[in-house]
């Protein structure tokens, strides 16, 4: 996953560096996070933010891939270039830089809009709506499933969804009441009328396209993200997904939301069960992370594709528990979820330059060991909680 990484970051992000030599906004988002945890230096994450936003169509999407001498569109990679601007908040500090960008975040959500109908869901999205790859009848090409004829689709929606939460998080943060209350307010309308369009209430599962035809991990995990179900109805929805036999599953890229949803409700195991994947890159002898899953009769087409690097993010941030808990990292939230490992020693370089330290033992039930950190926060293990203070060893015990 390092190497994957350093192949594919230079004065920008390429994916790959031997075939496209391009950044495309979905792959970007997930190595922005990975770079995030590698660096406390956020050049390249700006760079790469500006690139997408300076090259703004005039009705808000941005380019399916960046540099190019062809034109590609894609209205569902806008919708992960966005995804950026929160993930920029929590993580970092330049707040007159995230500022500067507002414009650009604004109007790409606003030009959502005009494909909006009149419950609010997305449809006839412009260009390849791209999702994953995903060697199933419903995916073809990659396509989000039945949007391929201008149709609706579940995850293009939740992740407009998603889009619009973390607008109004990022105009809340940088005080801007009313516009994060007009955000606001535009999700709360979408959620329902996406839970209306696409929940199986016989299946209990959210379907990928408007017939009810396609199920995924895709559209789980999206939703769960999201919280497009309520708290007393979401865990049941987890319950059902990692269970499902049937469900289509994530490829590499799109492993990256699945992983987050493990996290989210507590199952770091899970985490550590599904990387057997990337343990079959060694046994295929691959020093870098392939584009897709590769075997007998299908070829994985790039060798190192950097959009798979993202265990590198979540060893940190879930297994380690090492999460921004406000925005431009003013606050820690440790929440280690070692699964079966006994110990866990680990590091995230704050934006500060500094290091958050994590190291600890695991046994009978009990976190004992020591985490420092240079801004406050707290420690959680399962039903405790521990201040933590800037700069002072924390000591965990039973």
């Amino acid at each position: 996953c390092v190497r994957s990484m350093q192949m594919c970051a230079h004065e920008m992000l390429f994916d790959c560096p031997y075939y496209e030599q391009q950044m495309y906004p979905g792959d970007t988002r997930v190595q922005l996070n990975v770079l995030s945890a590698m660096s406390a230096d956020d050049a390249l994450v700006r760079r790469a933010i500006e690139f997408f936003d300076l090259n703004r169509r005039d009705d808000g999407m941005v380019p399916f891939n960046f540099p190019t001498t062809g034109t590609q569109d894609g209205a569902a990679y806008t919708l992960c270039y966005l995804g950026m601007y929160p993930d920029y908040l929590m993580n970092h500090f330049d707040a007159a830089w995230l500022r500067a960008r507002l414009p650009g975040m604004r109007c790409s959500l606003s030009g959502f809009q005009i494909y909006e109908r009149a419950d609010g869901i997305l449809e006839n999205l412009p260009g390849w709506s791209f999702l994953d790859w995903v060697p199933r009848p419903g995916w073809k090409g990659g396509w989000a499933p039945g949007s391929r004829n201008g149709g609706a689709n579940a995850e293009l929606n939740l992740l407009y969804l998603a889009a619009l939460q973390g607008a109004a998080k990022v105009e809340d943060a940088l005080g801007n009441p009313e516009m994060a209350a007009h955000w606001r307010s535009r999700a709360e309308r979408m959620a329902p009328a996406i839970v209306s369009a696409f929940y199986d209430d016989g299946r209990g599962l959210f379907a990928s396209d408007a017939a009810h035809q396609v199920f995924s991990e895709h559209a789980q995990c999206l939703a769960l993200l999201t919280d497009a179900l309520p708290d007393n109805e979401a865990r049941g929805l987890f319950d059902r997904m990692i269970v499902d036999q049937g469900l289509c599953p994530v490829s590499v890229y799109f492993s990256y939301y699945l992983f987050d949803t493990y996290f989210k409700f507590g199952r770091g195991d899970l985490f550590l069960k599904r990387l057997d994947l990337w343990k079959d890159y060694l046994k295929l002898g691959a020093t870098t992370c392939l584009e897709e899953p590769e075997y007998p009769g299908h070829d994985s087409r790039s060798d190192c594709h950097a959009w798979g690097a993202h265990p590198l993010w979540f060893l940190r941030t879930g297994v380690a528990g090492i999460r921004s808990a406000a925005p431009f990292y003013e606050r820690v939230r440790i929440a280690p979820q070692p699964g079966g490992l006994p110990r866990i020693k680990a590091s995230y370089p704050h934006p500060s330059g500094e290091m958050i330290r994590v190291e600890l033992d695991f046994a009978n039930g009990h976190a004992r060991g020591q985490v420092m950190s240079p801004v406050p926060g707290e420690f959680v293990w399962r039903d405790r909680r521990v201040s933590i203070q800037p700069g002072i060893p924390c000591v965990i015990g039973p």
